[in-house]
């Protein structure tokens, strides 16, 4: 079960979207006691391979799932004069390859 936000994000709209969905039953939900959102996972793989799901989508970052991104930083100068930003960013994209991300 995810939130509404996290749902939004794997499924690349808004969170209004998802409440406007809910309201036209295109995607169920369960409500927890305090009356938040909480989406199935089944649900959210539903509306994935849905072919008109495909076409509501306008948010400019549908693509989310295929896209990796890659953060390393040093706190100083010395640091970058030692390559130590290279070998991190070296490093992660090698553990962003061995989990499949890239």
């Amino acid at each position: 079960m995810y939130t509404i936000g996290i749902t939004a994000l794997m499924l690349g709209v808004c969170i209004k979207t998802l409440r406007r969905w809910e309201k036209k039953r295109k995607i169920t939900c369960v409500r927890t006691l305090g009356g938040h959102r909480r989406f199935p996972v089944q649900e959210i793989k539903r509306l994935i391979l849905k072919s008109s799901y495909k076409q509501e989508i306008s948010h400019p970052h549908s693509s989310f799932k295929s896209t990796c991104a890659i953060y390393g930083r040093v706190s100083s100068h010395k640091q970058s004069k030692r390559g130590d930003l290279e070998r991190q960013v070296e490093q992660l994209k090698e553990h962003a390859k061995k989990i499949g991300l890239i």
